[in-house]
């Protein structure tokens, strides 16, 4: 099979191109941070430009996984830098409709937040236009998704359980969002692509799925997890949400919108992608020691 994966240069990306480039020929897109992949071919492409869509018309793929997404961008004329991320995603999602092929898309847990964003409501308006698009398509929800430091890579935005591993191994304390209290159900990155490579193989499903591990544990209680993976006992540092936010603004790695709404509850109940896929979803406890290796 040939696939096109967008976004093959993050951290997701390049996991997901290096487990599907085991058994299909693998083209992965890029906009500005080149990279190299063990059998994979890398295609620098502006997904806004329809001279680069044309290009990738002509690769006559079988499948396009879209898993490229912005999350700030700078921004233009009386825009916000989140507004200026969806103008983005919507122009994304333009040029991967138009491809005319199956498609599975990496959507978010974010579509589920009582709290509305851009970065959530441009998720729900992609899962919809995919939905209608009339193209076979599976939609996947990852919730905080995680794995094993590629050594050969280096995506754009640094990998958030990676940074959480080394404040934890490193620093005196560990910074929290609020009390810590809110929970995540992480997904292992081996299953999330075990998922994604099932659609692609056996038939795309035209469902969405949340796709959470198996374990919910708290913000508290993954940093425990994985200070235990490293023999160590972490120091928690509970800071008011708002100086997060305010922080954010000056990191083009964060969303203060997202930062805002950071202490919800994040929970994806995968019981209907494991009746789907067959798949077991590890728990994070059981997968936390790929971040300390």
């Amino acid at each position: 099979m040939r696939i096109l994966v967008t976004g093959a240069s993050s951290f997701v990306g390049a996991h997901f191109c290096l487990t599907a480039a085991r058994d299909h020929e693998v083209f992965g897109t890029y906009h500005s941070v080149p990279f190299q992949l063990s059998g994979v071919t890398p295609i620098r492409v502006d997904l806004r430009r329809s001279l680069d869509v044309e290009a990738l018309r002509e690769l006559n793929v079988d499948a396009v996984v879209h898993l490229a997404c912005k999350i700030k961008a700078r921004a233009l004329y009386d825009e916000s830098p989140a507004e200026a991320a969806v103008s983005i995603n919507r122009a994304m999602m333009d040029a991967v409709l138009s491809l005319e092929r199956p498609i599975i898309y990496a959507s978010s847990t974010v579509v589920h937040w009582t709290q509305d964003t851009p970065y959530g409501a441009i998720r729900r308006e992609d899962e919809a236009r995919v939905a209608d698009s009339g193209q076979a398509y599976a939609i996947l929800r990852p919730s905080a998704p995680y794995g094993r430091k590629l050594r050969s890579h280096q995506p754009g935005h640094k990998e958030s359980f990676h940074t959480l591993a080394e404040l934890i191994r490193s620093a005196p304390m560990v910074p929290i969002i609020g009390n810590g209290k809110y929970r995540r159900q992480p997904i292992h990155l081996d299953d999330f692509n075990a998922a994604m490579l099932h659609f692609l193989e056996k038939g795309m499903p035209n469902q969405a799925f949340d796709a959470g591990g198996s374990e919910a544990p708290s913000m508290n209680e993954i940093i425990d997890i994985v200070a235990r993976k490293m023999g160590k006992k972490a120091r928690k540092l509970h800071l008011p949400k708002a100086l997060f936010v305010q922080a954010a603004r000056f990191n083009d790695d964060f969303d203060p919108t997202l930062l805002n709404a950071a202490d919800e509850d994040e929970l994806a109940d995968p019981s209907a992608l494991i009746a789907a896929t067959g798949l077991h979803l590890r728990g994070f406890s059981d997968g936390a020691g790929c971040l300390v290796r």
